[in-house]
């Protein structure tokens, strides 16, 4: 089993982040707990996701993945 679990790996990426903004490995776990588990974001997530499953562009600004693609691809128009 590596480590961190495939069902934990986004909370202990995200507090990874965090930890280099606070001072407490223990608060970066904490907010990266909270963002995990919450609805408006998972929502979001899975709609980034889908759209890039069927190859659309998702939408989001700072999206890298749709960024790149824009200048892959110039004539792609970018959603609205």
């Amino acid at each position: 089993m590596s480590y961190p679990p495939a069902d934990d790996r986004l909370r202990h990426l995200l507090a990874q982040e965090i930890n280099t903004r606070v001072d407490s490995w223990k608060i970066a776990f904490l907010i990266a707990d909270d963002i995990v588990k919450s609805p408006q974001i998972r929502r979001e997530v899975a709609r980034i996701v889908s759209a890039h499953t069927t190859g659309r562009p998702c939408g989001d600004r700072n999206c890298a993945h749709c960024f790149a693609a824009q200048y892959a691809n110039p004539s792609q128009e970018s959603p609205a």
